[in-house]
Formats: C-alpha cells, structure tokens, sequence
C-alpha cells in the first residue's frame, strides 16, 4: 500500500481541536488511506512557514493564521482561507468553508432563519467573523462589534455592514434578529462579559462557535430566555464537511461525526 496522505488542523493553540477526531473518523468511513493530525504552528512569519510545509495533501487553519494562509496560497483572491489543499503541481489551493458551513449548521439549526432575520450582529471580527458575514451578505442588515472598534469597521467596509462600539453591546443585542459569537469569549468555559441576554428580542437566534464548552454562557443565558441556539459544533461539523469533500471528493456523514464528537467532549 502506499504511503498515506497527510493532513492536519493547523493553528497557535491548536491542542484543543476536535478536527482530528472529526476527519480520522471521516476517513475510517471511507476507507481512506491518509491520515489527519493536529499541528501547531508558531511563527513569527507564517505565511513562509504554511509554504515551507512537506509532505501534506490538505490542512484545516484556525487562528490565528486564517489571514496568513490566504496569503501563503497559489492565485486565491479571498483575505482568508481556512481550508488549503496542495496540488500535484506544487500549487497551493486555498478555501474558505468557514461561511457555508455556517449556513449549513444555521439552516439545520433553525430552518426559518431566513424569513426570522432582518438584522444580524457578529461579535468578532478576525477570520471567522469575516467567512461569516461574507455567507450572510444580502440575508439582513449586518452589524459588527469588537472589542477593537478599528477591525470592527474594517470588516463593516468590507461587508457593506456597519460597525459598532463593543460599548454599546446592549443596544446592539437589543435589535438584533440573529446574534453570534464568533470570538474565542467563552472558550474553555471562561466567564467572558456579562452578555446583555436580557435586552434580546423574542424570537431572536443565538449562535456561539465556540465548542468547548458546548453550552458556553451566552447560550446557556439564551436556552434560559427560550431563544433559538446554535452550538459551535454544527460550523465546526459542516465547514469541516465541506473541506473534506475538497480533498477526497465524497460527502461525509455530518450526523455520526457529530456523536463522535460529543462522546469526545465528555470523555
């Protein structure tokens, strides 16, 4: 048999991510020869480091290196990419299934958003915010809010949004009809800010793409209000889908990598 191919989750911290239990599962499904791993990469400069990579087909990028891998890869006019595949003529391809997958967890979450949102409000603005708004232009008005008040109105220009002071979170949860989180607040079940949950509209849909914890405190606050949720395991499980499909050419199973996962998280 042939050597197998070799693919990973790459980021700065990256000991947390669940990608490889994810993708080996995947490619045990399909019995595939590859195998997929988590790699930290450290570097003051890695857009060199992502192109000085040997011997992978194919890489997930998490923060904070989804910018660098936009620029690391062969002709990709996107400001960030999170899914990269190598090609057989050296070329670097890059991705971005960040966005889409959202919409395919989103869409499974609460099958009416569409018709539910008017107006949306993303917290955060590094890559993750941007794949994101970027899949919900044209959905509702999109407004931005970070805790730096210059990236937020980058990423408003850049979306047609309009940006926000991280001082006006409650005014801003207040008229929102969709509300995620796509920071790291909350991850590892730190407390984070004291969300204003209270001002939030009935009939409103919170979404957090943080994973671990499962139910990070804004959507415990949210379940607590009887608000529509979204954990951060359907982006994780559909964005992670979508790249597997990039790489291997088939479609896996959202469904068993989600319970594999959830027994990951509880072991």
């Amino acid at each position: 048999m042939s050597k197998p191919a070799r693919y990973a989750v790459i980021g700065d911290p990256v000991s947390h991510s669940l990608s490889p239990v994810m993708h080996n599962g995947w490619i045990a499904d399909h019995g595939l020869n590859a195998t997929y791993e988590a790699l930290l990469l450290r570097s003051d400069d890695p857009v060199t480091a992502i192109r000085g990579l040997e011997g992978f087909a194919g890489a997930n990028v998490t923060v904070p290196h989804k910018e660098a891998a936009a620029r690391a890869a062969t002709d990709f006019t996107g400001a960030v990419a999170n899914t990269l595949r190598w090609e057989r003529d050296g070329r670097i391809s890059a991705f971005n299934t960040d966005g889409d997958g959202f919409l395919d967890a989103l869409t499974e979450a609460a099958p009416d958003w569409r018709a539910r949102v008017s107006q949306i409000l993303i917290l955060g603005a590094g890559g993750a915010a941007r794949g994101i708004a970027e899949a919900l232009e044209g959905a509702g008005e999109i407004v931005i809010t970070n805790r730096t008040f210059a990236r937020a109105a980058e990423l408003a220009r850049a979306v047609g949004g309009r940006a926000v002071e991280w001082s006006a979170l409650g005014d801003a949860f207040a008229e929102a009809d969709l509300i995620i989180n796509a920071t790291t607040l909350g991850l590892g079940g730190s407390a984070g800010p004291a969300w204003p949950i209270a001002r939030v509209k009935q009939g409103a849909i919170v979404s957090d793409i943080v994973y671990r914890p499962l139910e990070t405190p804004l959507l415990a606050a949210a379940r607590a209000r009887g608000l529509t949720t979204m954990d951060g395991l359907g982006m994780l499980l559909h964005q992670g889908a979508r790249a597997f499909e990039l790489w291997f050419g088939v479609k896996p199973d959202a469904g068993k990598a989600r319970a594999r996962l959830i027994e990951a998280l509880n072991s």
